[in-house]
C-alpha cells in the first residue's frame, strides 16, 4: 500500500491542454485587466484521496489568491471572507448521482490563521502576500469508511476587490480509500446464454484499440463498488452488442474483500439485490476471487442471474471471468 498522504491522477494526453488553460485563465481575462482581484485558486471543484490513516494530518484545502495590478496594491492588507455553501453538495450529488456528506466539525479542526466567526470563514491576508491556503487538521481516527464528505465555500466579501464570477465557489471533496481502490484494466471473458452476440469488450471488436478500465471505488472499508472508466462513465459492465459498445441496464458490481485474506467474499448489484428488472449478481465459486498484493491484480469470476430472461433455476443469463490489473490510483 502507497504512502503517499494525498494523491492525484492528471492523463497524460490532456496535460498539455490543462497547462495552456492555467496560462490563460491568468493573463487573458479581460473582465478584470487592469484591476487587482481575487480568486480561489483551485475552483471550481478540488479532489482529495486519502488511504486509510489514524493519526491527525494537516490539509490544505484551497489558495486564496490576490492578483495585484501595482507593488502598491501587493503592499496592502486584504480581509476576505468566505460562507460555508451547501448548495454547491446538494447540486454536485444531483448532478453526479454521488452522496457525499458535509464533512462534520467533529472530524476537523481549523487553523487559527483562517477563524471562522459565527458562520463565516475570515482569510486575511497581510501585506505583501498574494496567496494564502485554507487549512485544516484532519482526524482520521474518527473517520467513518462508509462514508464520503465535502466542504463548500463562496467568497462573500472581498475587501472591496472584484473576484472572478467562475473562481469565487469551491467544492471541496474528501475521501478516504481502502487498499483495493484503484483503476485497473480489465481482461477476460463474457458469455450471455440469452443473447450470444453480446460478450465482452477486452479484445477491442470494434477496433477503438483503447484498454476497458475500471474503477475500484471505496464504499467501506471492505467493499468497492466497480465503475466503468470505458464506455458509461457510471457503475456498469460494458459489452459489445456485435455492432457497438453497450453495458446492461441496472446492473454493477459492488465487491466485498476479506481483509484478512484479500479474498472476495461477496459481489451484488449496485441497483438491488435483485434490481427491478430481476437482474442479480453472484460469485462464481469456481473463481480464484481474490486480489493478489504481489502482482495487484484481482481475479473474478461472477454470474448475471436474470429470472425474467432465463426461467430455469439457476436462473443465470451471463457469465464473467475476469482479471483486473491495477495501473494507476484514482
Amino acid at each position: 500500500m502507497r504512502a503517499t498522504i494525498i494523491k492525484y491522477t492528471l492523463m497524460a494526453g490532456v496535460a498539455s491542454m490543462l497547462f495552456t488553460s492555467c496560462i490563460k485563465d491568468e493573463v487573458t481575462d479581460t473582465t478584470t485587466q487592469g484591476n487587482t482581484y481575487v480568486k480561489l485558486l483551485e475552483a471550481p471543484e478540488a479532489k482529495f484521496f486519502f488511504e486509510p490513516f489514524t493519526e491527525v494530518r494537516t490539509l490544505h484545502l484551497f489558495s486564496l489568491r490576490k492578483d495585484a495590478n501595482s507593488d502598491a496594491e501587493l503592499n496592502k492588507p486584504l480581509a476576505v471572507k468566505l460562507q460555508p455553501n451547501a448548495t454547491l453538495l446538494a447540486n454536485y450529488n444531483a448532478q453526479n448521482g454521488s452522496d457525499f456528506e458535509v464533512l462534520p466539525d467533529s472530524l476537523y479542526t481549523l487553523d487559527p490563521g483562517n477563524p471562522k466567526v459565527g458562520s463565516i470563514y475570515e482569510m486575511n491576508m497581510t501585506a505583501s502576500q498574494f496567496a494564502k491556503e485554507f487549512t485544516i487538521k484532519l482526524n482520521g481516527s474518527k473517520w467513518n469508511l462508509s462514508k464520503k464528505y465535502a466542504l463548500g465555500f463562496t467568497i462573500t466579501d472581498a475587501g472591496g476587490k472584484p473576484v472572478l464570477s467562475d473562481k469565487k465557489d469551491i467544492l471541496v471533496l474528501i475521501s478516504i480509500k481502502n487498499r483495493w481502490d484503484g483503476v485497473y484494466v480489465a481482461s477476460g471473458t463474457l458469455t450471455d446464454a440469452a443473447n450470444p452476440a453480446l460478450v465482452g469488450i477486452y479484445d477491442d471488436p470494434g477496433g477503438y484499440g483503447v484498454d476497458v478500465e475500471y474503477g475500484l471505488e471505496t464504499v467501506s472499508a471492505t467493499e468497492c463498488v466497480v465503475v466503468d472508466y470505458t464506455y458509461s462513465g457510471t457503475v456498469a459492465i460494458p459489452i459489445w452488442t456485435g455492432t457497438g459498445w453497450s453495458y446492461y441496464g441496472s446492473f454493477g458490481l459492488v465487491v466485498t474483500f476479506d481483509p484478512a485474506t484479500d479474498k472476495i467474499i461477496k459481489a451484488v448489484n449496485y441497483y438491488g439485490q435483485p434490481a427491478g428488472n430481476t437482474r442479480s449478481a453472484e460469485l462464481d465459486p469456481s473463481g480464484v476471487n481474490a486480489y493478489d498484493e504481489a502482482t495487484k491484480t484481482v481475479k473474478i469470476k461472477y454470474f448475471m442471474k436474470q429470472p425474467s430472461v432465463i426461467t430455469d433455476p439457476p436462473y443465470i443469463r451471463t457469465k464473467v471471468d475476469e482479471e483486473w490489473k491495477f495501473v494507476r490510483a484514482r
